[in-house]
């Protein structure tokens, strides 16, 4: 791409990702995904004492945290033979591989053994159009990433050694925002899922090494730490499992990296852009996402030197943004169906209902009820935009150029107010009404 960005495969981690796949890994095993090469190849093998050995060591690694990105961990650090180590320092090994992956030479050994036991070398060659169509797409697009890994560099204050973005069709729609160290230098080596580009998940991948400067010294702080799991229970904590971050320490450290990833995208995207992905990942539990990437802006348009020297500063402000949530039920009461006005931005409206839906069974929601809020499109139709609802969402007809509010009551009696406006604009082939600030 230039001298810093190459994009193709390492041959190492799709041999290790393929056990993954055959030892039943599910990030391995995406639904959506075609196997069927994988599975047509290798099933004649499946009785090989060493292919069978792999997998069990797989399997037992499992149980200690082995899945998601330590396969990739550990195979950016061996060699495309799949036999040797990138780097013979036994202590560069020691302090990178992650504990979870076990004895980096027993994995090694077993890892040799598949790669020999299946002819990987076969397999791989067979697989080169996948790789190149995945290549391809990214080449088409090289000005735009290049663009990005700029903004990245000079969010986080850093010159990059040198990226390489390793595509891979067995991870389904996983990506893993791993590195490499060599003894001297850092290189960003992440991988991605092959056939698709999205920019925003690239910069998201190349982030967490640099966003774990930042949550190795926060995850070290009892008293954001402490508050962190206070909130980390219930539903919350589950949908955080369902994820992948079922610690505390994991959602901190994929909180913060969504919120510098969403810092750099400021750079280069229009507002309601960011406010979509702010809404996008609040809606997955990142419950103080928009008031962290509000404090990031500090360190954002600052001049300081990288993000630890704007720790104290984070430290101080994610503590007070923790101190100011509360797990406390609010009690949500609905408009009376006779409301007649709003007042939005200290400007009174006149209403009309417009109706309600039983939303029993639909997630944890009961119900919503609808108002249409008259005169007020040209007063919101410049405010920034954070979600959106389909036009079949609505008991009635939407007409573009008006403004809605809809109350949301939920199972355990919480709810929330959303305002909407019609723009006129067609996501997916269907007409949207988009949500805004109105507060």
């Amino acid at each position: 791409m230039n001298d810093k960005i190459t994009i193709g495969t390492r041959k190492s981690f799709e041999c290790a990702a393929t056990i993954a796949h055959l030892a039943g890994f599910e990030e391995y095993n995406y639904e959506n995904s075609d196997y069927s090469s994988y599975d047509e190849y290798f099933s004649k093998y499946m009785k090989d004492k060493r292919v069978k050995k792999a997998i069990s060591h797989y399997k037992k690694l499992r149980t200690f945290g082995f899945s998601y990105d330590a396969i990739a961990n550990i195979s950016i650090y061996i060699n495309p033979d799949c036999h040797t180590f990138r780097v013979n320092d036994k202590k560069i090994l020691k302090e990178n591989i992650q504990k979870r992956c076990g004895d980096p030479k027993k994995f090694l050994k077993f890892l040799a053994d598949f790669y020999d036991a299946t002819d990987f070398e076969t397999f791989y060659q067979s697989q080169l159009p996948v790789y190149q169509n995945a290549v391809d797409l990214f080449l088409q697009n090289k000005d735009n990433l290049i663009s990005g890994v700029s903004e990245f560099e000079k969010y986080f204050k850093t010159e990059v050694e040198g990226i390489y973005i390793s595509v891979s069709p067995v991870i389904g729609q996983n990506n893993f925002g791993t590195s490499f160290k060599d003894g001297k230098n850092f290189y960003y080596e992440p991988h991605y899922m092959a056939g698709y580009y999205d920019l925003d998940l690239i910069i998201h991948e190349l982030s967490h090494p640099q966003s774990k400067i930042l949550v190795d010294e926060v995850v070290k702080n009892d008293e954001i730490m402490k508050l962190v799991s206070k909130f980390f229970t219930g539903e919350k904590k589950e949908i955080m499992i369902q994820q992948a971050y079922g610690t505390p320490e994991g959602y901190v450290n994929e909180l913060i990296n969504i919120a510098n990833t969403i810092s750099i995208l400021k750079n280069f995207n229009d507002e309601s852009y960011v406010s979509l992905h702010i809404f996008n990942n609040k809606m997955r539990r990142f419950d103080e996402l928009k008031e962290l990437t509000d404090l990031l802006d500090k360190y954002r348009l600052g001049e300081y030197k990288n993000q630890l020297e704007f720790l104290p500063e984070f430290e101080e402000g994610y503590l007070e943004i923790l101190e100011e949530m509360s797990d406390e039920i609010k009690p949500f009461e609905f408009s009376a169906e006779d409301t007649k006005s709003f007042t939005l931005l200290g400007k009174t409206y006149v209403a009309e209902y417009c109706g309600f839906q039983d939303l029993t069974g639909f997630q944890n929601f009961t119900m919503r009820k609808y108002w249409r809020i008259k005169n007020a499109y040209n007063d919101f139709c410049n405010n920034s935009t954070y979600g959106y609802l389909p036009y079949n969402n609505y008991p009635f007809e939407v007409k573009e150029g008006e403004v809605y509010r809809i109350e949301y009551l939920m199972e355990d009696g919480s709810g929330y107010v959303m305002y909407l406006r019609s723009d006129g604009t067609i996501y997916e082939n269907e007409p949207i009404t988009s949500v805004f600030y109105a507060e």
